[in-house]
């Protein structure tokens, strides 16, 4: 399967997360109520690590030049295939559900708990068997649907944790009869599965038991059948925005790159967004601030709102360690050599991909926030928060790139990159004091005169990096390093 490592730590994390839930709710739901949550929970997590960690297995096997040598039939090694997936979903949904097993009401039986484990791994069976059915049909034609649908994932999730002690409530109400069946619960899988674990309420509308058992051999049947989707590596990369950013780009190319960060600028900014695992790792992010903006445009609005928005704007730089880290992502590494006997310093390679970063990804996430900004809060509010925002994200951008990019763009495996700091303390870090200025920014600067010079001190601040990264740049070209024709030496 590509040589891929079981995500140990972060299946610890997700399943130290939905006990920590359980231990919440578990008082106030009886063992259907308690399926419907833990099980809805589940089948978030484990559809975003399929689309993420996991996406590459339900694409192709990046072994299956070493498998066809083998003295195996195809359909040996399509069975071996599909073992070694179904293995990957049984431990996904045990590594998120066991915890709430184990920490499930106390009047929950043994047999219902390990229903609930059931329950689980028979939902995660039947999400890979339908995404493995899409992406062998569909390929690589479906990546914008795939990077939405995991988008939505993230607002859906992040929106649950934070509203989830008030769904108790209304599972409660629903559980026991007091308030109607909802329509839509008929087609939520989650409320599907929780009745192999107990029976739901009278009123519900549900498939019966024997349907989902054939539902999970249908899937499991699936998951044996299909060969794996062919990795399509000539892909359509003119996309909508790209059409929207090409003045940009033009300008950036034309007033602020500099020729010797030309080359990576164009490389970063043209491949990039061509490589899956990185577009399917980081894209949807940007359905955090989304879930953060949901939950708070619910409430009443007015000073607390316009705090969130400031955070909004503030706050996008606690996720660039998580976009930096997969800027090395390619799943063609053996072209690193280009960027390796470029005669160009590292410096220069740095501030190609700063730029071609800001230009391609930071742009169009602050034109969506400034939009929302505008929304909710009008133009004045946007026009004193957004713009330093952005400048700040972008004096963050270079800050955090030789710290989170540990080698160059495009040229390492994905299962390769390295991380070497403490993501919890760097993460949390970043973002008190990323929320402390959003804050205060939000308080004291109150007009557009003081907006005016927060800005001129963000530009100053930002000019005095570049010519950081400039002075660098060129204390490495020094004329003794420097071949007889003027070129760095290298190898």
């Amino acid at each position: 399967m590509g040589g891929e490592l079981v995500p140990a730590a972060a299946l610890l994390a997700q399943g130290s997360l939905v006990g920590a839930l359980a231990l919440m709710v578990r008082d106030g739901l009886d063992d259907w109520g308690f399926s419907l949550f833990t099980l809805s929970l589940s089948a978030g997590l484990v559809s975003m690590t399929l689309l993420g960690e996991f996406g590459s297995l339900l694409r192709s096997d990046p072994a299956a030049a070493w498998s066809e040598a083998l003295p195996a039939s195809p359909l040996e090694r399509r069975a071996g295939n599909a073992l070694a997936v179904l293995l990957l979903l049984g431990l996904l949904s045990a590594g998120v559900l066991l915890p709430a097993a184990l920490l499930a009401p106390a009047e929950m039986s043994v047999g219902a708990r390990a229903m609930l484990l059931v329950a689980s791994a028979s939902q995660a069976v039947a999400l890979g068997s339908c995404l493995l059915t899409i992406q062998a049909l569909l390929g690589a034609r479906i990546e914008g649907l795939l990077v939405l649908l995991q988008t939505l994932l993230v607002v859906g999730a992040v929106t649950g944790l934070l509203t989830a002690p008030a769904m108790v409530p209304a599972v409660s109400a629903i559980e026991s009869g007091e308030v109607l069946w909802p329509a839509g619960l008929s087609w939520f899988p989650p409320a599907w599965y929780s009745s192999l674990v107990a029976a739901g309420p009278t009123s519900a509308s549900l498939p019966p038991v024997a349907l989902l058992l054939l539902g999970t051999l249908i899937a499991l049947l699936v998951l044996f059948a299909l060969p794996p989707a062919a990795d399509e590596r000539s892909r359509r990369s003119a996309t909508v925005l790209t059409w929207f950013l090409r003045p940009v780009r033009a300008l950036a190319s034309r007033f602020w790159v500099r020729p010797a960060e030309r080359g990576t600028f164009d490389l970063v900014y043209d491949a990039l967004p061509l490589e899956r695992d990185f577009v399917l790792r980081t894209y949807p992010m940007i359905g955090i601030p989304l879930a953060f903006l949901v939950v708070g445009a619910d409430g009443e609005g007015g000073q607390g709102l316009r705090d969130l928005l400031a955070l909004l704007l503030f706050t996008p730089a606690v996720y660039l360690p998580v976009l930096l880290a997969h800027v090395p992502v390619t799943a063609s590494p053996g072209a690193r050599w280009i960027l390796d006997c470029a005669p160009i310093p590292a410096e220069a390679v740095q501030g190609g991909a700063v730029k071609a970063l800001a230009v391609r990804f930071l742009l169009p996430l602050y034109l969506v926030l400034t939009l929302l900004a505008v929304y909710f809060s009008g133009l004045l509010f946007a026009a004193r928060l957004a713009i330093p925002g952005a400048l700040i994200t972008l004096i963050s951008l270079r800050l955090l790139y030789p710290r989170c990019a540990l080698a160059p763009p495009l040229s390492t495996a994905t299962d390769e990159i390295e991380v070497r700091h403490d993501w919890t303390g760097f993460l949390l870090t970043l973002a008190v004091v990323l929320t402390l200025l959003a804050i205060t920014a939000q308080r004291l600067i109150v007009d557009l005169p003081r907006s005016i010079v927060f800005l001129l001190a963000l530009l100053t601040l930002e000019l005095i990096l570049s010519r950081v990264n400039r002075a660098g740049e060129a204390a490495t070209l020094r004329p003794t390093e420097l071949g007889n024709d003027g070129v760095v030496d290298g190898p």
